[in-house]
């Protein structure tokens, strides 16, 4: 079996890249690729603890990007899309994508100290320390699950969705906009790497299936190589018009469960919350597409 969209401590899962590996082999997956948002740092680690268990560990990322202008190139979103573009085969050594990556950080700690002060200003006692420590102390990556974990703990909303409803989704009294790459650089970026990109679950966008199809095709020309068709969120069924879509532009079918560990209980692993299950060409295509 194999699981190719996973989440580590380095970004919003609940275990380190080793424990993923590990939960990864506990559940007889032969290999499970590293997926953290906008970082690829845990992927050292990951690798290091897959050779001492055997479990084949690809090095991988998913990219935020910015998708705001849907509407205006004719698409026809329900509500606010979103769009990750997964890597894979990301280089050990330095390369543009890395650099990249870097810069998001960068970025990032600086939009979670904007965060922070809003909260304060709306009268809610938090600090930065602690949610870098919910994080995993210093040094790690912090997202907006991290705070709202230290929101819950302290009394200040009931629950998780709460946070983010009241504070950290977008459009939220505290919600603080990041950098962000259009579709097309986030692509370049990773081709000039060396790294096959992946559309991300693409019912997230939350358009129709004729202006997916127009979507993906876009992509497609700005050098996509592949698309999430066996995502863990949806059945096998409802995805097929997806997989369809790849089959037509010859991409790349690839899917995982988006395993967050206990940060997302309803995403396990392997499989997600529908069992999908990935065909193990995706990965022979997936190295095919690196080598071309």
């Amino acid at each position: 079996m194999i699981d190719l969209h996973a989440h580590t401590t380095v970004s919003d899962g609940g275990d380190s890249p080793a424990e993923l590996v590990d939960a990864a082999r506990a559940v007889g997956l032969t290999t499970i690729a590293v997926t953290d948002h906008d970082n690829d740092a845990g992927c050292d680690e990951a690798v290091a603890r897959g050779r001492e268990v055997g479990v084949e560990v690809v090095r991988g990322v998913e990219i935020s990007c910015d998708v705001e202008d849907l509407s205006t190139r004719g698409f026809t979103p329900e509500a606010r899309p979103t769009m990750h573009l997964l890597g894979y085969f990301v280089p050990e050594k330095q390369n543009p994508l890395s650099d990249a990556l870097a810069e998001l950080q960068h970025h990032r700690a600086n939009r979670n100290r904007v965060i922070i002060e809003r909260l304060q200003e709306l009268g809610i006692d938090v600090s930065f320390e602690e949610v870098e420590e919910e994080a995993g102390g210093p040094g790690a990556q912090i997202g907006r699950p991290h705070f709202a974990a230290v929101l819950v703990r302290k009394g200040a909303v009931p629950d998780y969705q709460t946070a983010f409803d009241d504070y950290l989704a977008k459009g939220a009294k505290a919600y603080v906009d990041r950098k962000l790459y259009r579709p097309a650089e986030a692509v370049e970026l990773m081709r000039a790497a060396g790294v096959v990109p992946v559309l991300a679950h693409p019912f997230t966008l939350k358009i129709g299936i004729d202006d997916l199809r127009r979507f993906v095709e876009d992509l497609t020309d700005a050098g996509i190589q592949g698309i999430e068709g066996y995502h863990g969120d949806w059945t096998e069924e409802a995805q097929e018009p997806v997989r369809d879509i790849g089959r037509r532009l010859n991409l790349v079918v690839t899917g995982g469960s988006d395993y967050h560990g206990e940060m997302r209980p309803d995403r396990p692993l392997a499989g997600g919350k529908h069992g999908v299950r990935v065909p193990e060409r995706a990965l022979d295509e997936l190295r095919a597409a690196a080598g071309a």
